[in-house]
């Protein structure tokens, strides 16, 4: 296989910190993130850091043919209790369209032990067709929709555990 998911590690903090500039740049429209005067996204740097301090949070650099493509960011659903979120999934732009996001998605939700959310933008065209694709997959139909707890414009979809 031509991806490879990388282990949570402290390690590539800094690397996935890098790429969610990149991340935000491109959701700027939809997460109305603004850039500070240092240059950077006012993503606070505090909230970004629970991803290697939270139980169940995870980082996960991913790789392309051994390059750096992009990364999964998994936390807990603040939609329903118990669940998990793949909160953000980002490839860059020259490694789009080679099924790497198709990849992770189902290398992390089509064994799931428990429920798991996904929020999608209702602005995020790209986002919207490419969740539209995964639900066709077996095992990933979402059961449900329920409201988003922040009163964001997305629709939240529960995909519950595999029995």
């Amino acid at each position: 296989m031509s991806l490879e998911i990388c282990p949570h590690q402290a390690a590539h903090q800094s690397v996935i910190w890098n790429l969610f500039q990149f991340y935000c740049y491109d959701t700027s429209i939809e997460n109305s993130y603004d850039v500070t005067d240092s240059g950077f996204y006012a993503l606070s740097q505090a909230y970004f850091s629970q991803y290697w301090s939270q139980p169940n949070w995870r980082a996960h650099l991913l790789r392309w043919h051994g390059v750096i493509a992009g990364f999964a960011l998994l936390e807990d659903s603040d939609a329903v209790e118990g669940a998990m979120e793949i909160a953000d999934l980002f490839v860059l732009k020259r490694f789009r369209r080679h099924g790497i996001a198709r990849q992770v998605v189902q290398h992390f939700m089509a064994t799931r032990q428990v429920p798991w959310t996904v929020v999608v933008y209702k602005d995020a065209d790209e986002a919207q067709a490419f969740w539209a694709s995964m639900f066709q997959q077996p095992g990933l139909v979402p059961s449900r929709q329920v409201a988003d707890p922040d009163g964001r414009e997305v629709t939240v979809y529960v995909l519950e555990a595999n029995r």
